[in-house]
């Protein structure tokens, strides 16, 4: 099955790297319904290092929801419907 892929405009990331309270917050609850169910909620963010793609897939662990950088096809896929 394929996943869906909606863009959050209300979802931001808190705290950073190893940190314990990191997480995503801001998060519809439409859009944390559809992380549970396996889509792809991705948000886009200001990136401060040439690492960072300036997105982030949201991820669910337990009742704790963060983000990641996208894969490369991930990546793709929202570029395309950024129109980039």
């Amino acid at each position: 099955m394929d996943s869906t892929y909606i863009e959050s405009k209300t979802a931001y990331k808190v705290g950073w790297g190893r940190s314990w309270w990191r997480r995503v917050s801001g998060l519809l609850p439409e859009e944390r319904q559809a992380v549970r169910d396996g889509d792809t909620v991705w948000f886009s963010f200001r990136p401060w290092h040439y690492t960072q793609s300036g997105y982030k897939v949201v991820t669910v662990y337990g009742d704790k929801f963060d983000g990641r950088e996208p894969t490369a096809d991930e990546l793709a896929i929202i570029a395309k419907a950024k129109g980039r």
